[in-house]
């Protein structure tokens, strides 16, 4: 190509980016502008009035059957600021009303829900109308309906209609908030619990909107073409669920498990009322061991974050299933303390003496994503990009762990810029898919601990009746529970419970020593009893022996039990006498 030919190419790229770049300057708007960047594909605002929050048709939004979590809120920083305001909805006969933060309604004056109109002012006409704003502001816009807030605060927009039930969508929307001189103030409209609706299964959604955590960090993301259908975008410190064990709620699983807590926005949130945070740091860490097995972690740090803690009980690289991992809110101006039951990850009490390797990590930021029932995400589509706002820092990385749904898992972290994170119809049909990240993170030089507890060990012995076992120094015959305690080398006791049983033994008597003439025999008889087994010294097995000889025979007789007991007696034989000698005088 020659040169010319360069000239002209470039001067036709800097005229696009200009025009682009007039159109940034010239639309003032937040609504349809942010969440729906190009006019093709177009994600509607679904009203609903479904319960409960947690019902699978995705709960209610924007309706008076809302919760506070649940409802189309815009902030005003200053009352002599006003709302420029605007809406297609699909259907008539919705009405609507503006209320502040107690409920009270606003707007209209006259405190009745008005219709949205389906024409003239307050009425949007088509997609270019919605991403230029209102024509107080840019002329290629709408003709807005006003609302003059009586003061500062919160307030909420709540649409509504007859019979009370099901769903309603608006096509496109505009809620503009206006400074004195018509300066337009961005960052002011959010939901904890946006729903949403695309025209079709397989409609990518391509808008932006950004959390903004209770630690006043904001991060965006970018959906990057997610094929949702109808869906919801709430946010919170972890996961599908908060039962404090942060490894099971941080984890996709299957069913409707989402709830709200972070606010999130369209554009980036106003600085002036929705401040930037600090990324905070550890000022110092601090354990303690008692002998009752319980391990305190203390930590200090300058601002409200999140520890993650693995305590490494099973020397071997990475994660086991021995390991523990601890995870809690940490507050700055005084201090944390995160205990440790002394328990491994299978349950079994730690000995004392283990050495363990604690790991900490100390994040701000935490932002969890459920999204419950994804399921038409193209094939093309790469994940989420996930980029950190407020205040400047390093890309955060993108985890999740879709384990319980047989799908991959990344603990590591994801930072590619085409996004992370993506998954098709047979993980997102009717589950909820969980992805998570944080602004940002410190980790403590890994702490080494010698691991002391009392510890208590059980023993079993059993006896027969009659015999004798040493426990302690001393003899015991009798059945019962005996103690006996030492000092271990970490100061702590070690007590060892003994559990004594005594088990009967067979009675075996075979008579007083026995005296037979030369000629006779004599039966000897330990006894009969079905549940024993006899041994003689003769080689018999029988409860009985015949004998006619000179000598001690024995027997010896075990029971069921294994208790075994003997029995001597001895037998003589007296020889007859010799015949009768006549003596003569």
């Amino acid at each position: 190509m020659n040169l010319l030919g360069r000239i002209v190419i470039s001067k036709s790229l800097l005229i696009l980016l200009a025009s682009f770049s007039i159109l940034g300057v010239l639309a003032k708007a937040e609504g349809t502008r942010e969440l729906q960047p190009e006019a093709t594909y177009n994600p509607r605002l679904r009203l609903s009035y479904s319960l409960p929050v947690t019902s699978d048709d995705g709960g209610p939004f924007a309706t008076p059957v809302a919760p506070p979590e649940y409802r189309l809120w815009v902030t005003i920083g200053n009352a002599t600021e006003i709302v420029y305001f605007g809406f297609k909805p699909e259907s008539n006969n919705v009405f609507f009303v503006i209320k502040d933060s107690v409920g009270t309604v606003v707007y209209p004056a006259s405190g009745t829900p008005m219709p949205l109109p389906t024409s003239g002012n307050g009425y949007i006409v088509d997609y270019n109308q919605a991403v230029n704003g209102p024509k107080p502001l840019n002329t290629a816009g709408y003709e807005p309906l006003t609302f003059t807030p009586p003061y500062a605060g919160n307030f909420y927009f709540e649409f509504s209609w007859s019979p009370p039930n099901g769903q309603r969508y608006i096509t496109y929307w505009d809620i503009t908030v206006v400074a004195p001189g018509n300066i337009e103030k961005r960052g002011r409209v959010w939901s904890k619990n946006w729903q949403l609706q695309m025209g079709n299964n397989n409609h990518p959604f391509t808008g932006v909107m950004y959390p903004y955590t209770n630690d006043q960090i904001t991060t965006s993301i970018h959906f990057n073409g997610m094929a949702p259908a109808r869906f919801t975008v709430a946010c919170n410190p972890t996961g599908v669920s908060n039962t404090g064990n942060f490894i099971i709620d941080r984890k996709s699983v299957a069913g409707n498990y989402t709830y709200p807590e972070y606010k999130i926005f369209v554009n980036d949130p106003d600085s002036n009322l929705f401040p930037t945070g600090i990324l905070g740091g550890v000022d110092s860490v601090k354990t303690s061991n008692h002998c009752d097995g319980h391990l305190n972690i203390t930590l200090f740090v300058n601002k409200p974050g999140v520890a993650d803690i693995i305590l490494q009980i099973n020397p071997e690289p990475g994660v086991q299933p021995e390991d523990i991992n601890l995870s809690d809110s940490v507050y700055s101006g005084d201090s944390t303390t995160i205990v440790w039951n002394g328990l491994n990850g299978l349950g079994d009490s730690v000995p004392s003496g283990t050495t363990i390797g604690i790991e900490i990590t100390y994040v701000n930021g935490l932002t969890h994503l459920p999204l419950y029932d994804v399921e038409y995400s193209a094939s093309t589509w790469k994940g989420f990009i996930v980029d950190l706002i407020r205040p400047q820092g390093n890309k955060p990385k993108v985890f999740w762990d879709d384990s319980n749904l047989g799908g991959s898992v990344n603990l590591s972290g994801c930072i590619d810029p085409s996004g992370c994170h993506s998954w098709g119809y047979a993980l997102g049909d009717e589950n909820t898919i969980n992805t998570w990240w944080f602004a940002v993170s410190t980790s403590l030089i890994p702490i080494e601990l010698l691991y002391k507890r009392s510890e208590q060990y059980e023993h079993v012995h059993t006896i027969c009746d009659g015999d004798s076992i040493l426990i302690a120094g001393a003899y015991y015959k009798i059945a019962g529970i005996y103690y006996d305690s030492s000092t271990n080398t970490l100061g702590c006791d070690s007590v060892h419970v003994h559990h004594l049983a005594v088990n009967p033994s067979p009675v075996v008597d075979l008579g007083p020593d026995v005296v037979i003439c030369q000629g006779e025999s004599h039966t000897f008889d330990a006894g009969f009893n079905p549940d024993y087994t006899y041994l003689w010294n003769t080689g018999e097995t029988s409860h009985q022996i015949t004998v006619s000889t000179t000598g001690y025979y024995s027997v010896s007789v075990t029971n069921r039990e294994q208790c075994t007991r003997a029995d001597e007696v001895y037998l003589y034989v007296s020889p007859l006498p010799g015949p009768l000698q006549i003596k003569h005088n």
